[in-house]
């Protein structure tokens, strides 16, 4: 059973574990509104009110809430402590709560390097101060950036099932669409049908706005990341691209899949345009075999980007890779070329990755972009989405069912 309390506290308990590790005494996460995504990753709450939240080396689990949210942290049973109070007096309280603690390293929310882990706005920042002491702050204040990063890329036990999931309810979305579509769809028309296929299975797209449609494109029509429109209509012999992602329980998926519409009589696509999506394919396939704890992200990429080159492709302008949690494109280590800090991290067990090598070209000639997700295990990877193994090939029909 799906609990994203339960991922609340596997996330929390790994807090501790990491703070011993850093040497931080305490860890504060002090937010208004939604602008700090540790208080969904972390503590699973959506509050528009100013709250705080204050975690120990020693294991205290503090919430420091107004009246109207304090029940619930109360009800969720995370805490070993939830305080009560109007805003006008979460200084005073946490105040109490430092001078106990009296601790020399404080991690707060600041980073310059990732806007994930950024979330203490100045104005947030300068009441701490206050309630501490200016000296004091500037003694014992550190980034939590290490900590948080980790915590967001590492995917917990109940992470992973509802990412499992999600990659499940995303290809048979796909599966269910193959079977509908037909010639004469337009590019708004096929995004159209995915949605229904969404709102059948309860669950909305993987950007913010459920109704943001998926990334529908026929090549002859370009293929920037531009929205699906009205004008490009699907014809017999076309190539299609889709890169869709869905939200589930707070997590997405990002898979993509390429088509091609048979015309009347047509067994197979014409090799050319096979000849371009198996190089995706075993572009990723490649990706996979080398993917693993250690790796750096920019040695994934430069296998997907050399197995696309090797074909005679022109290189594409994207990362081969990038990290999928609770955002689409989820921060952490990048599969991107080398000189970006992100390309340089290294891979580690748990985190869970889009890979998509792709083969981009003109207008003229046939593109495919093919993405599937994969678990990063002790040795290699676990692939969490069902994979694209050839070119899709729609039968031709003018209509839904015919």
């Amino acid at each position: 059973m799906i609990d994203r309390n339960v991922v609340a506290k596997e996330k929390m308990a790994r807090a501790k574990e990491l703070m011993n590790q850093y040497g931080i005494d305490m860890w504060v996460i002090y937010a208004r509104g939604k602008r700090d995504t540790a208080l969904e990753l972390m503590f699973n709450t959506d509050t528009k009110n100013e709250v705080l939240f204050v975690l120990t080396a020693s294991g205290q689990r503090i919430a420091l809430a107004q009246p109207e949210d304090a029940a619930k942290y109360r009800e969720s049973q995370m805490y070993t402590q939830v305080v009560e109070a109007p805003q006008a007096e979460l200084m005073k309280h946490f105040k109490a709560i430092f001078e106990e603690v009296s601790p020399k390293k404080l991690a707060l929310n600041i980073s310059t390097d990732d806007g994930r882990c950024d979330g203490l706005s100045m104005g947030l920042f300068k009441k701490l101060e206050k309630a501490i002491g200016a000296e004091t702050m500037a003694q014992v204040w550190c980034s939590s950036y290490e900590m948080l990063e980790e915590l967001r890329a590492v995917k917990t036990p109940m992470e992973i099932q509802i990412m499992k999931e999600c990659s499940v309810i995303t290809t048979d979305i796909y599966d269910a669409l193959f079977k509908r579509i037909h010639v004469g769809m337009t590019e708004v028309g096929v995004a159209n049908m995915m949605l229904e296929e969404c709102a059948k299975r309860g669950v909305g797209t993987g950007y913010a706005d459920p109704e943001e449609p998926p990334l529908v494109l026929m090549p002859k029509g370009g293929m920037s990341h531009r929205g699906p429109n009205d004008i490009n209509k699907i014809e017999a012999g076309d190539v299609l691209v889709i890169d869709f992602s869905i939200r589930y329980y707070g997590y997405t998926s990002d898979i993509a899949r390429t088509l091609y519409f048979l015309k009347p009589g047509e067994a197979h696509a014409p090799q050319e345009i096979q000849d371009v999506a198996n190089a995706a394919i075993e572009a990723v396939g490649n990706c996979m075999a080398m993917i693993k704890p250690g790796v750096k992200g920019c040695e994934v990429d430069h296998v997907g980007r050399s197995t696309i080159l090797s074909h005679g492709y022109p290189e594409f302008f994207h990362s081969t890779g990038h990290q999928v949690g609770l955002e689409v494109h989820d921060g952490g280590t990048l599969l991107g070329k080398p000189g970006r800090r992100a390309s340089e991290q290294r891979i580690r067990k748990n985190e869970i990755y889009a890979l998509e090598p792709t083969v981009l070209q003109d207008r003229s000639k046939a593109s495919a972009i093919i993405e599937d997700n994969v678990l990063i295990t002790d040795n290699g990877c676990e692939l969490i989405s069902k994979r694209q193994t050839a070119l899709i090939e729609i039968p031709y029909r003018t209509a839904e069912g015919k």
